[in-house]
């Protein structure tokens, strides 16, 4: 029965997400970049790391990590509008931007391969081709289907690939969070919790929490 409600939340979900007035929207379209980028690892590894880590404080340490990386966010967001308003006509200036967006563009390339490398990886790790080589392959497969479609199709084509992936996923989240708050519901009413103590505290805990900074990038 379980299951079953989980899928109907999936499907009730992906529904919204695909209705015109959502997929059109201005502000989903802006918002679907910068989710593609979290949702890997802000949500599928960032959690288990605190969990793990942090214990019972996890939700603490989980709102305090959000809070952060939004000042970070107001400031990048004060900068944008900053030189929308008043471009600066300095060289220095001009060249480090350039620069720094020739590292970002670097930057991306290394993380869109690494992840690519690792669905590779999950995609075989359940069948008989579990092995190197046939990882390696269904990377290259799905790296040639973005960069063909990239190169006939423009980045409209390649943005709309990212709207249905970012969809999917979000669906995904979405029963996923309705079976553990369903769950969370019956362990409480049967006095089951259990509140487990930190792994990581201290300085090891606040460099810990540093370093995922960098899984909340689009906030």
């Amino acid at each position: 029965m379980m299951n079953a409600l989980i899928v109907a939340f999936v499907t009730i979900s992906g529904a919204i997400l695909i209705w015109p007035r959502v997929a059109n929207s201005i502000v989903w379209r802006a918002t679907i970049t910068p989710l593609a980028s979290i949702i890997g690892s802000g949500f599928l590894v960032l959690g288990p790391i605190i969990d793990v880590s942090y214990g019972g404080y996890a939700p603490l340490f989980m709102v305090g990590l959000c809070l952060v990386a939004y000042l970070f966010g107001s400031a990048i967001r004060f900068n944008i509008a900053d030189i929308q308003t008043n471009p600066s006509n300095s060289r220095l200036i001009s060249g480090l931007e350039i620069l720094a967006s020739s590292v970002l563009a670097f930057a991306f390339v290394v993380s869109v391969a690494y992840y690519l490398n690792l669905f590779g990886a999950f995609g075989v790790s359940l069948t008989e081709l579990d092995d190197a080589f046939h990882a390696n392959l269904l990377t290259t497969a799905v790296f040639l289907l973005i960069l063909f479609t990239g190169l006939m199709r423009g980045f409209s084509a390649l943005e709309r690939m990212e709207q249905v992936s970012v969809g999917l996923k979000l669906a995904i989240i979405a029963g996923l969070l309705f079976g553990l708050a369903v769950h969370f519901g019956e362990v409480t009413s049967q006095n089951a919790l259990q509140f487990d103590a930190p792994q990581v505290t201290g300085w090891a805990g606040l460099t810990l929490m540093a370093g995922l900074i960098v899984t909340v990038q689009g906030v």
